[in-house]
């Protein structure tokens, strides 16, 4: 474990101690030197992280890539969820110009490295892309060169993971990765004030 871990583990488990002695979190939060919201945060961030560790919660890493013509404008989106559909995290980012495979592609990288970065090492990962599940999957071959490279990053990004799965869901069960890929490309292309 590295040093910065410890420091922060060892801050939080100070702060463990003072909610189990009934302290206010005003003031356990101004004797840490940071807002009531970012300690709840870290919190929040530490349960997940207990629960992930210990198998009690399952983590949904939901993927969706969209392109505005094929290609044309194109955006990702990726956020991942508790086993209770809590927001753990998301992001939304602008890709430029891609095909909507490419997008989809760059959608679950984004994801897999907010998942690595996070501390995530089983995911459960859901798209909308049937095309995306089966080549991750192996069901599928990949003929297109750019999507080969793209394909060789996520399996890099993969094996760093304990476990996962992919699955394939319904656009309805993949709204907000959808909504966060249109909002990359709607914040591009979106005329400055």
């Amino acid at each position: 474990m590295t040093k910065d871990k410890d420091q922060i583990y060892s801050k939080l488990s100070v702060v463990l101690r003072k909610v189990a002695s009934g302290h206010p979190m005003e003031d356990i939060s101004q004797s840490m030197g940071c807002s009531k919201d970012t300690l709840k945060e870290a919190l929040v961030a530490l349960a997940d992280k207990i629960e992930t560790d210990f198998g009690i919660s399952q983590v949904t890493l939901a993927v969706d890539g969209a392109a505005r013509g094929n290609p044309g404008q194109a955006g990702a989106g990726a956020a991942l969820m508790d086993s209770h559909g809590n927001i753990l995290a998301e992001l939304s980012q602008y890709l430029g110009k891609a095909t909507n495979n490419e997008a989809e592609y760059q959608a679950l990288i984004f994801g897999l490295r907010l998942a690595k970065e996070r501390g995530f090492s089983q995911l459960s990962i859901q798209t909308d892309s049937e095309l995306l599940a089966n080549q991750i999957n192996g069901s599928y071959r990949i003929k297109e060169p750019r999507l080969k490279k793209l394909f060789v990053q996520v399996q890099e990004l993969l094996a760093g993971l304990e476990k996962w799965e992919i699955r394939a869901v319904p656009r309805l069960q993949n709204r907000l990765a959808d909504r966060l890929a249109n909002l990359a490309i709607d914040k591009e292309a979106a005329p400055e004030l």
